[in-house]
């Protein structure tokens, strides 16, 4: 008995959301391991990375074979970047949640990826901007100013300054990779390209990690929080997401974009105690807005963290 084209749908939107969910789930998972061990920044996103690696590298080699070592020259100088590109936007991500708190570390970091993807889009791609991008980063710029500028300092973090700052470095390397992405996007498996980006983000890692002192142990529940990163993020996140855009259209998979930031913002306020005033709600709320105006605008569904 052959499935539906209705159920078909509803499972891709059911892969999608999970991916939402999982990758919406770094913040409080990053928060979390801060809170139970002395580490750093670069030490978690490069354990997340070493964990993820293997596992991307033997799937890719039992689905591809051989394939999966076959690139075009002038693509590998794209693949370098792209993995220089997510090395950045882990670890920039993981900084500012050392300086401000989950919920503005997560909306202000996917509030502004789409904008800037555009904008680079535009200059790289020479893809046209439509004004609807334009009232998109109007909106996200005020938003960003209720969701920060008014919020009492103590309740944001740390160091607002620095989390804002990375939090938009973030976004950058993000929407850089984004647009990667989309160059390699009908050359190559998914698969082949997450698992050379992987694996370039970790050689790019290393040196850092070790310089600033790599941490190498945590209490089990520190492990744990890591297993999620790596396993339950990094490959089941993409994996469902892989499969989510296989059997829905890329404007429906926009639903991503809502899910993430909403999945972090829960979890924050449910296992964090974290909590916005009525201007951060409206700030969150113009964000959210600006995410989707671009992306119906463009209809490409957005790259998770």
């Amino acid at each position: 008995m052959t499935s539906s084209p209705h159920s078909h749908t509803a499972r891709g939107f059911t892969y999608i959301a999970l991916s939402a969910i999982l990758f919406g789930s770094i913040g409080v998972a990053t928060s979390s391991i801060f809170n139970v061990a002395a580490t750093n920044a670069l030490s978690i996103t490069l354990w997340r990375a070493f964990i993820a690696l293997p596992i991307f590298l033997l799937i890719s080699f039992f689905l591809l074979g051989k394939k999966m070592f076959v690139v075009q020259r002038r693509d590998l100088r794209i693949m370098l970047l792209a993995g220089l590109m997510m090395a950045i936007y882990q670890a920039g991500f993981v900084v500012a949640l050392q300086n401000v708190n989950v919920t503005i570390a997560t909306l202000v970091t996917l509030g502004t990826v789409p904008i800037f993807a555009a904008l680079l889009s535009a200059r790289l791609l020479r893809e046209r901007l439509h004004l609807q991008v334009y009232l998109a980063l109007l909106c996200a710029l005020v938003g960003l100013v209720l969701l920060v500028g008014f919020q009492p300092s103590k309740n944001l973090g740390v160091n607002v300054g620095w989390g804002v700052f990375f939090s938009l470095l973030t976004a950058l390397g993000s929407a850089s990779f984004q647009v990667c992405g989309r160059v390699l996007a009908n050359r190559y498996h998914p698969l082949q390209t997450l698992a050379v980006f992987f694996f370039v983000a970790t050689l790019a890692l290393l040196p850092l990690a070790l310089y600033n002192g790599f941490v190498v142990t945590y209490s089990l529940q520190g492990w744990l929080l890591l297993l999620h990163l790596g396993i339950g993020v990094s490959i089941l996140g993409y994996a469902f997401l892989i499969l989510g855009l296989r059997t829905i259209p890329a404007t429906s998979a926009t639903i991503i974009a809502l899910l993430e930031p909403l999945t972090g913002t829960l979890l924050a306020w449910l296992l964090l105690g974290e909590r916005l005033d009525a201007l951060g709600l409206v700030g969150a709320a113009l964000m959210l807005v600006a995410m989707v105006m671009v992306f119906r605008t463009n209809a490409q569904p957005p790259e998770p963290l």
